[in-house]
C-alpha cells in the first residue's frame, strides 16, 4: 500500500499541489493504511482530497454516498476537468446513461463513484457493487447518519447494511460539523472498526460573523442590496421553497442579478441555476439548504441568512461556503425573532405526538384498503391535521414500527387499457413513428393489455425493458392515447402506502420516548441558536465553544461584536428583550416522554417569571434616557420602587465586578455563557 510519500507525488500528479493542507496527512495516511476513519474538517478545508487521493491509489473503486445532485455534479466535474476517472449516477440522467454508466462501473472505468444514499434501495445496484472489488466507501456529510445531527436522513441507516452486502469494504465517514455527541453516533450506526478519528479546527478566521436584528423584510433587503455593491459571488438562504421564489423576485426587482434554487425546481432548472452561479453569469444565488453541500466556488464573498437556521450546525456549515480561498469574507444573519415561527414549526412536523401518529394510521385503515394510493396532502385532511409535515414524519414511524411499507414514488406509474382489438391497434400504428410502435408493440407483446380492464404499468421498468429512454415512453404514449389506441392515466405525484397490519392494531408500536428526545434535542439546538443571536460575545467563540474547540481566544477581533462597527443602539436595547415564548404543544408532549423535560420545566417556569423583569428592565433605560434632561425628578410609583430595590440588590450581589449591561441580562434570566460562567445565574 502507499505512503505518505507516495501520496505527495500523487498530489502533484493528479491535483498539482505541492503539499497537503492542515489536517490532510494524517487522515490520508490512515486511510492508506486501511484503517476506518472518521473525519470531522471544517467546510473549504480539503474533507473531499482526503478519500479523492487514496481511491486514486487503492486498487479497485471508490464509492463515494453524498446526499446531493448538485454536490455530485460539482466534483465529478472538477475530477473530470483533471482527467481523473470519476462519475455519478443519480436521477438527473437519463435511464440510459445510467445504464451506460453502470457497464462502465462493471468494466472498471471509473476509479470514484459518486451516489446517492437513496440509490441504496435498489437490490440490483447492490447486486451490481457485489460484483467489483470495491475499496474504499466513503460517506461524505456523515452526519445525515445520526438522529441527533442537525440533517437526519433516513436513508444513510441502509448504508450499514449495504457495505455489509457488498463485502465489508474500508469505511471513511466525512462531515464538517459534528459535536462529540454525533461523531459517536457516527461510529456506532456504521459499525465502525478501531476507527481513527480525526478532528480538525473548527476556526475559520477570513470569516467575518455578524448579526444583524431586523424588524422588516425590506431592511433585510437593503443590507443584502448593500452587501451586493460591494462586489463578489454571493448566497442567500431561506427558510423554505416560497421564500427563495418572495426573496429572489424582490432582490431581482430591486435591479440585483440574482438567481433562485430549491429542490421544488426540475433538474434541468437547477442545473442551470447552479452553472450560472459557479460561472459567474449571476453574482448572487437565493437558496433552501439544498444548495451549496460539496460546492467547490472558492470566491464566494458573503453568505447571508435570510431566516433564523435551526441549529449552529446548520449556520457554521452554510456560512463555510464563503471564502474558501482564504480570502476575507462576510458572513451576516438577518435576525427576526418572528422567524423563529418557522423553525418551530419544523420541529413540530418532524416529531409528531403519539397522538397525531394515531389519527395518520386510522385515516389509513378507514380507507379500507390493502394498498393506498394518497398523496400526504389528502392523508392530513381524512387526518384533520394541517401540518402536512407531521403527517410525513407519522407515516415514516409507522413504517419503522412494521404498521405500513412506504412504496417509491409513484410518479413513474400509470394505469393503461387497451381501446381496439390487439389487430386493429397493430394495423392503426403502422404509419406511426418507430419509437410508438416500439412502446405499442412493447406492450402488446410482454404485458395482458386489453379493453376489459387497466393495468397497472411501471414505466422505468417497461422503458428499461423496451431499451428507451423515460421521457420517450411517456411521450409515445401520450401520442397512443391521442390517437385512440389506449387510455393513458399517469399516476400523481404520491407514495404508495401498503397495510401490512392483518387487521387494524388496537396499539401502535411506537417509540414516543425516542421521538421526544429528538424533539428536544432540537428545541435545545435551537435556544442555542437563539442565544446565538442574542449574545454580547464574540461570535466566533461562542460557535467554536460550542463544538467543544478550546483551541481559541475569547474574543476575534473581526466578528460583529469584537469589532467597533456595533450594530445600532436600538438593536442592543432589543436584545434586552429577548422574547420568551410561551409553552406549547411540543413541550407538553417532550415533558411527558423524555428525562430531559425537566430542564425544558425549568426553563417554561422561569419565562414568565423573568418576561415581566426583562420588560421592567427595559422600560426604566427607556425612562432613564427621556429623563436625561429633566432637572426635577418626579416621586416614584410603588412598582417602580419596587424594580429600584430589585435592580439595587442585583448590584449588590454583585459586588461592583460587573456593568449595567450585565444587571439587565441577569434581571430577566438571561441564560447567555457570560452569565453562566459568572454563576450569576444562581443569585437569588
Amino acid at each position: 500500500m502507499g505512503n505518505i510519500e507516495e501520496a505527495l507525488e500523487a498530489l502533484h500528479k493528479h491535483f498539482g499541489f505541492e503539499d497537503f493542507r492542515e489536517g490532510q496527512r494524517e487522515v490520508i495516511t490512515a486511510i492508506l493504511e486501511g484503517r476506518d476513519t472518521v473525519v470531522v474538517m471544517p467546510t473549504g478545508g480539503g474533507k473531499s482530497l482526503c478519500y479523492q487521493l487514496p481511491a486514486l491509489m487503492k486498487p479497485g473503486a471508490t464509492i463515494v454516498v453524498s446526499p446531493l445532485i448538485a454536490l455530485m455534479k460539482d466534483q465529478v466535474d472538477a475530477l473530470a476537468a483533471r482527467n481523473l476517472p470519476a462519475t455519478f449516477i443519480n436521477s438527473s440522467i437519463t435511464f440510459e446513461e445510467q445504464k451506460a454508466r453502470i457497464q462502465g462501473v462493471r468494466r472498471g472505468l471509473y476509479k470514484l463513484i459518486y451516489v446517492a444514499p437513496e440509490r441504496f434501495r435498489s437490490a440490483h445496484f447492490v447486486e451490481t457493487l457485489r460484483s467489483m472489488e470495491i475499496s474504499l466507501f466513503a460517506i461524505d456529510e456523515a452526519h445525515c447518519i445520526s438522529q441527533w445531527g442537525h440533517d437526519f436522513r433516513p436513508d444513510y441507516l441502509r448504508l450499514r447494511q449495504s457495505i455489509e452486502d457488498i463485502g465489508r469494504p474500508q469505511i471513511a465517514a466525512l462531515t464538517a460539523t459534528a459535536t462529540p455527541y454525533v461523531r459517536s453516533d457516527i461510529i456506532e450506526q456504521l459499525q465502525l472498526k478501531e476507527p481513527r478519528a480525526f478532528v480538525s479546527g473548527f476556526d475559520r478566521p477570513n470569516l467575518s460573523i455578524a448579526v444583524v436584528q431586523t424588524q422588516k423584510e425590506r431592511e433585510k433587503i437593503t443590507h443584502i442590496k448593500a452587501l451586493a455593491s460591494s462586489g463578489g459571488s454571493g448566497i442567500i438562504y431561506t427558510s423554505t421553497r416560497k421564500a427563495v421564489e418572495q426573496v429572489t423576485g424582490r432582490l431581482q426587482g430591486a435591479g440585483l442579478n440574482v438567481i433562485g434554487y430549491h429542490a421544488g425546481m426540475d433538474e434541468v432548472a437547477r442545473s442551470q441555476a447552479q452553472d450560472n452561479f459557479m460561472s459567474g453569469r449571476v453574482q448572487m444565488i437565493v437558496a433552501t439548504n439544498a444548495f451549496g453541500m460539496g460546492i467547490d466556488k472558492a470566491d464566494i464573498r458573503f453568505v447571508v441568512h435570510h431566516h433564523l437556521p435551526g441549529s449552529i450546525e446548520a449556520f457554521y456549515q452554510e456560512i463555510g461556503r464563503a471564502g474558501r480561498d482564504g480570502l476575507p469574507s462576510t458572513c451576516v444573519l438577518l435576525f427576526n425573532y418572528a422567524d423563529k415561527r418557522t423553525q418551530d414549526y419544523f420541529i413540530e412536523g418532524s416529531f409528531p405526538p403519539p397522538e397525531t401518529v394515531a389519527r395518520v394510521y386510522q385515516a389509513l385503515v378507514a380507507t379500507n384498503q390493502k394498498r393506498i394510493e394518497l398523496s400526504v396532502s389528502e392523508i392530513a385532511t381524512r387526518a384533520g391535521i394541517r401540518n402536512e409535515m407531521s403527517v410525513q414524519s407519522a407515516l415514516i414511524i409507522l413504517e419503522k414500527a412494521g404498521h405500513i411499507e412506504r412504496g417509491s414514488s409513484s410518479e413513474n406509474r400509470a394505469a393503461l387499457r387497451l381501446l381496439l382489438k390487439p389487430h386493429e391497434a397493430r394495423e392503426n400504428a403502422g404509419a406511426r413513428e418507430t419509437k410508438t410502435k416500439q412502446v405499442l408493440f412493447g406492450l402488446l407483446g410482454g404485458y395482458d393489455l386489453n379493453e376489459r380492464a387497466d393495468i397497472e404499468l411501471d414505466l422505468t421498468e417497461f422503458s428499461e425493458n423496451i431499451g428507451m429512454e423515460l421521457t420517450a415512453t411517456r411521450r409515445a404514449l401520450s401520442q397512443l392515447s391521442a390517437s385512440g389506441i389506449v387510455s393513458y392515466n399517469p399516476a400523481r405525484r404520491t407514495r404508495g402506502v401498503l397495510m401490512l397490519d392483518e387487521r387494524p392494531a388496537t396499539s401502535l408500536r411506537i417509540r414516543p420516548h425516542e421521538v421526544a428526545r429528538r424533539a428536544a434535542l432540537e428545541q435545545r439546538k435551537l435556544r442555542e441558536m437563539i442565544s446565538f443571536c442574542y449574545t454580547e460575545n464574540c461570535y466566533r467563540a461562542f460557535i467554536l465553544d460550542y463544538f467543544g474547540d478550546p483551541h481559541h481566544s475569547p474574543n476575534c477581533g473581526t466578528c460583529g461584536n469584537c469589532t467597533t462597527l456595533k450594530k445600532s443602539p436600538t438593536a442592543h436595547s432589543s436584545k434586552l428583550a429577548a422574547p420568551l415564548d410561551e409553552r406549547n404543544a411540543v413541550d407538553d408532549f417532550i415533558r411527558e416522554h423524555v428525562p430531559v423535560a425537566l430542564d425544558l420545566e425549568m426553563e417554561l417556569e422561569e419565562r414568565s417569571r423573568f418576561r415581566r423583569a426583562g420588560e421592567e428592565a427595559e422600560a426604566a433605560a427607556i425612562s432613564e434616557a427621556r429623563e436625561i434632561n429633566i432637572t426635577q425628578a418626579r416621586v416614584l410609583t410603588d412598582e417602580e420602587s419596587l424594580l429600584v430595590r430589585k435592580i439595587l440588590a442585583c448590584v449588590a450581589r454583585m459586588q461592583g465586578r460587573f456593568g449595567k449591561g450585565m444587571i439587565a441580562s441577569t434581571l430577566r434570566g438571561s441564560r447567555a455563557r457570560n452569565v453562566l460562567q459568572a454563576g450569576l445565574d444562581q443569585l437569588t
